[in-house]
C-alpha cells in the first residue's frame, strides 16, 4: 500500500500520511530525491547520482558525500526509512511505498510551477540535468485543476508564563487575536489538540513579569513542517494593560494574516487569500470567489457568504462583470444569507451595509453600519462601512473622521488601498482636493489596477490644469478598463457620483484621449 507522496512540480516535497512532512532540509538531498523520483522505476546508478551531485569533487570525497546525502534522506524518512532502497550499484525509492505526483497545480499568483523549483545546486552536471528535466516536464506534464479550498486551521497553545497573571494576559491576547482573525478570513481556531500531521498555523506565547511590566513573546509557526514564520515581543503595563493589549492583539492578528499569505505558497491546504478578497484585480477576485465557493460553509457560513458578497460588489464597482445588476443582486443575496447565518457578525453587517449603499438604500445601509460598529468597533470593515454610509447621507466631516480613525488602526495595513480610497472620497466630498489627490496617488502605489482612483486622479489633475498628469491617468484607466472613453465617463450610468456632485467632470470634455 502506498503511504508516501513525492511531489516534483514546484518545490521538491516528500510527505507521509496526514501530510506529514518528510522532506530533507539539505539542497543536495532534495536533488537526489528529484533524480531518483524521475528515473525509470525510481532507481538510479549510484555512480550516476554521485556524478550529478558532486562532479567537481575527488571520487573518494564524492562517494563519502553521497553516503551522507543518503543518510540525511533516510533520517528524514524516520519510521518510513524502508522507502529508500538500494542494491548492487544502485539506489532508489520503493515504488510500492512511494507515489510520484507530477501534477502541476497553479500557485497563488496563477502561474504554473516549475519542476523542482526550489533546487539550485552549483554543480555543472546537475545544472545540465535539471535544465533537461525541466524542459521534459514542461512538455509532458498536464496541468491539474486547483485543489479544493479547505478552511485553514489556527492552533492555539497554552501560554508558558512565570506567574498566573502573566499567563492570563497572554491567553487573553492570543484568544482575542484568534477571534479577530476568524472574523476576517474563513479559518478554524482550536486548542492545540489536533492530529500532529494536520496542516495548521500554530500560535504560541511566553510571558514573564519584570517589575511593573509583562513581556509577552508571541510566535507563529507551521505544522507539520515545524518552521517558525513570525515572532514578536510585546511589553505590557501590568497596572493597566488594556490599551497596550489592544495594540498587541491587532499586531498578532496582522501577523497571522501575513503568515497565512506566506504559507499559501508552500501549503495548498491553507485556503483563501485575504489579499485576493480585498484586491481590485480581475484574476485575483475571480480566484477568491472560486476558493470561497468551494469551501465548506458549515463551519463559518456567515463569513464565507459575507466575503463572497464583498468580492461581487468590488467586481461591480470595478466594472469587471458584464451584467452589474445581476452581480449586485447576487451580492445582496450573499449578504442576506451571511446575516441569517450569524445576525451578530460585525463583518456580515458591515458587508451588508456596503452592498445596500451601492443599491442606493441609504437608510438601510446606515442602520446596518451602525449595528456593525456596535457589535465590534475594532472590526476594520465595520468602520469602513460606517464611513461610507455617512458619506452617502452627506455627513462628510463625520465620514472623514471615521475613515481617518480606521486608517490609523493597525489592521488597516491588511488592505491599505481600500482605506486610502475611502479617505480620498471623503476629502473630495469636503472639497479638500489637493489632500484627496494625495490619497488617490497612494491607492495607485498599493493597487495600480484600481479604477476609481484613476478616475479621481484624472479629474483632480485636470482641475488644477495638470493636463499631462490627467492624460497619464486616463491612459492608465483605458488599459485596465476595456471600452473606456471620455464619453462613457460623462454618461449618467458611469460610477462617478462624487465627481459629478463636485463639478469635477470637466476632464470628460478635455479631448485628452
Amino acid at each position: 500500500m502506498q503511504s508516501l507522496t513525492l511531489r516534483l512540480m514546484g518545490p521538491v516535497e516528500l510527505t507521509g500520511p496526514g501530510n506529514l512532512r518528510l522532506t530533507p532540509r539539505g539542497m543536495r538531498a532534495r536533488g537526489a530525491l528529484a533524480v531518483m523520483g524521475s528515473a525509470v522505476a525510481m532507481r538510479v546508478l549510484r555512480a550516476r547520482l554521485q556524478d550529478l551531485l558532486f562532479s567537481t569533487r575527488e571520487p573518494e570525497n564524492a562517494n563519502a558525500s553521497l553516503r551522507q546525502v543518503l543518510r540525511e534522506i533516510r533520517m528524514g524518512l524516520a519510521d518510513f526509512r524502508g522507502a529508500l532502497v538500494s542494491g548492487p550499484g544502485w539506489v532508489g525509492l520503493d515504488g510500492a511505498v512511494v507515489r510520484l505526483d507530477m501534477t502541476a497545480r497553479p500557485g497563488p499568483d496563477g502561474q504554473m510551477p516549475e519542476f523542482a523549483a526550489d533546487l539550485d545546486i552549483p554543480d555543472p552536471e546537475f545544472e545540465d540535468w535539471l535544465r533537461d528535466a525541466r524542459m521534459h516536464a514542461e512538455q509532458a506534464v498536464t496541468p491539474g485543476a486547483p485543489e479544493p479550498a479547505v478552511l485553514p486551521v489556527l492552533l492555539t497553545t497554552e501560554p508558558v508564563a512565570s506567574d498566573m497573571e502573566a499567563g492570563v494576559i497572554a491567553a487573553m491576547v492570543m484568544g482575542e487575536a484568534a477571534g479577530r482573525v476568524c472574523d476576517l478570513v474563513p479559518m478554524v481556531a482550536m486548542p492545540d489538540r489536533a492530529d500532529p500531521g494536520q496542516s495548521a498555523i500554530v500560535l504560541s506565547a511566553m510571558a514573564n513579569r519584570l517589575g511593573q511590566q509583562i513581556h509577552v513573546l508571541v510566535k507563529l509557526g507551521h505544522r507539520p513542517s515545524g518552521r517558525l514564520f513570525w515572532s514578536h515581543k510585546f511589553v505590557l503595563d501590568a497596572a493597566s494593560p488594556t490599551a497596550s493589549m489592544n495594540d498587541c492583539t491587532a499586531q498578532v492578528c496582522v501577523g497571522v494574516m501575513r503568515v497565512l499569505e506566506a504559507l499559501r505558497t508552500v501549503d495548498a491546504a491553507l485556503g483563501v487569500s485575504f489579499a485576493d478578497v480585498f484586491s481590485f484585480n480581475q484574476a485575483r477576485l475571480h480566484r477568491a470567489e472560486q476558493s470561497l465557493a468551494d469551501m465548506d460553509n458549515g463551519v463559518n457560513a456567515s463569513l464565507t457568504m459575507a466575503l463572497r458578497a464583498w468580492v461581487r460588489t468590488t467586481q461591480v464597482f470595478e466594472r469587471l462583470v458584464p451584467d452589474p445588476q445581476d452581480s449586485i443582486q447576487e451580492a445582496h443575496e450573499f449578504a442576506a444569507k451571511a446575516r441569517e447565518a450569524d445576525p451578530y457578525s460585525a463583518t456580515a453587517l458591515a458587508v451588508g451595509s456596503v452592498v445596500e449603499g451601492y443599491m442606493n438604500h441609504g437608510q438601510v445601509s446606515f442602520w446596518l453600519a451602525q449595528q456593525a460598529v456596535q457589535m465590534d468597533a475594532r472590526n476594520p470593515l465595520s468602520r469602513y462601512a460606517y464611513s461610507q454610509a455617512l458619506t452617502d447621507l452627506g455627513r462628510h466631516k463625520e465620514a472623514h473622521r471615521e475613515a481617518q480613525t480606521g486608517l490609523a488602526e493597525a489592521l488597516s495595513v491588511l488592505n491599505p488601498a481600500t482605506w486610502q480610497l475611502r479617505m480620498g472620497i471623503a476629502l473630495t466630498r469636503l472639497g479638500r482636493f489637493d489632500e484627496a489627490e494625495q490619497r488617490f496617488n497612494a491607492v495607485q502605489q498599493f493597487a495600480p489596477e484600481n479604477r476609481p482612483s484613476l478616475r479621481f486622479l484624472a479629474a483632480l489633475r485636470y482641475r488644477r490644469r495638470d493636463e499631462a498628469g490627467a492624460q497619464a491617468a486616463l491612459h492608465a484607466l483605458k488599459k485596465v478598463e476595456p471600452g473606456f472613453s471620455l464619453e462613457a465617463m460623462r454618461s449618467d450610468s458611469y460610477p462617478v457620483a462624487t465627481l459629478r456632485q463636485g463639478g469635477l467632470l470637466g476632464v470628460t470634455r478635455s479631448g485628452l484621449i
